[in-house]
């Protein structure tokens, strides 16, 4: 110990002195500190690390899942299971909801049943999520990477080879609870995963979550603090409910001939109609769901869009949008969504002289 000290500071001083005297550079070359930040900080790298806690998933996670589907509070029902690959890569895609990704452990269960708690997906997760001190490290454990590590398929682990991507990202789990099964837009990162990895796309559709963890609320005024919207909990724990996964058949993505990967736009055309056939398994099936009902219910009112793409900040609650929309049918005699031109009022008055109504 007396020893090592001093040398360790002769070393120092020495480290130092020569750097002064410009036998040495002071400041590493641009090209080592670029590869320095890529190997301990860039998302690439840190999904480079991740390795799932196979013992956690089997050990922990799916028999507390099983403990409460044997007890009754939670329900659970799987379609298409023969559509889970057994072996090889694979791509998940799914619909998201719930204040909590608790949606992501229903599918990981729902893909064990068919091909054991080994080959449960990694899935991506926000960035500021896994940044956070606790959350983050319980997520990387589960699998999770960095959602941005998705813009460089080509360059992420070639021993991962399933996949869970919800492409709503926060703003499908974080919609509040009267947008319920109403999908946002997909963004199409996974059609390059899927490319760069020669996997097979398996859509995905999971009921339950909606009820299950419901959101009262998106808050945005906190996303230039954190990095991302959240929504806003109607119950700060799980409530009961009935779980529903269904499995499509697998689709595969070629490149498009003579090009190394599809375009823009024909990326955004295969994620629109993925997203097309998961919505129209969630409009089958939602109707058995209490927060299922009230959003068509809505839809059908005219209250909510027939079509759900992304909703900015000033959108309004259904309570105010639903007494303007009756407001309207009361002064012109028309129910919602119908766009017929309605005879005139009589508070309209009579018309100038000269002049028709169109």
């Amino acid at each position: 110990m007396l020893v090592r000290g001093p040398t360790r500071l002769a070393r120092r001083r020495s480290s130092r002195t020569t750097s002064r005297n410009g036998s040495r550079p002071l400041v590493a070359p641009a090209g080592a500190v670029k590869d320095a930040v890529l190997t301990e900080t860039s998302p690439l790298a840190r999904a480079r690390h991740v390795a799932v806690d196979r013992a956690l998933v089997a050990h922990r996670i799916i028999p507390a899942l099983r403990l409460l589907f044997r007890l009754g509070y939670f329900a659970f029902e799987v379609e298409g299971l023969e559509h889970v690959p057994r072996t090889g890569p694979a791509v998940y895609v799914a619909n998201h909801a719930g204040w909590f990704a608790l949606d992501a452990f229903i599918l990981a269960y729902a893909v064990a049943l068919r091909v054991g708690a080994e080959r449960t997906p990694h899935f991506a997760v926000h960035d500021s999520l896994l940044a956070l001190p606790s959350v983050g490290s319980f997520f990387r454990r589960l699998g999770g990477i960095p959602a941005s590590s998705l813009r460089r398929p080509e360059r992420l682990p070639k021993e991962i080879d399933g996949w869970a991507i919800f492409p709503e990202g926060v703003q499908g789990n974080c919609k509040p609870f009267w947008h319920a099964y109403q999908m946002r837009e997909w963004s199409r990162g996974f059609v390059r995963l899927a490319i760069a990895r020669q996997a097979p796309i398996v859509p995905v559709a999971v009921l339950g979550g909606e009820e299950c963890l419901p959101v009262a609320w998106t808050v945005r005024r906190l996303e230039p603090i954190i990095g991302s919207i959240i929504g806003w909990p109607l119950a700060p724990f799980p409530l009961p409910t009935r779980w529903k996964v269904v499995f499509h058949e697998p689709v595969r993505v070629p490149p498009s001939k003579g090009k190394r990967a599809l375009s823009a736009n024909e990326s955004e055309g295969v994620a629109r109609r993925l997203r097309e056939g998961v919505q129209r398994t969630l409009d089958r099936d939602s109707g058995s769901y209490l927060l299922g009902r009230l959003s068509s219910t809505l839809r059908d009112l005219g209250v909510l869009p027939v079509t759900v793409g992304s909703f900015g900040a000033g959108e309004r609650p259904p309570f105010s949008t639903a007494w303007t929309s009756w407001k309207r049918t009361i002064e012109t005699g028309r129910l919602p969504g119908d766009r017929r031109r309605s005879a005139p009022t009589p508070l309209e008055g009579p018309l100038p002289e000269g002049r028709t109504r169109p």
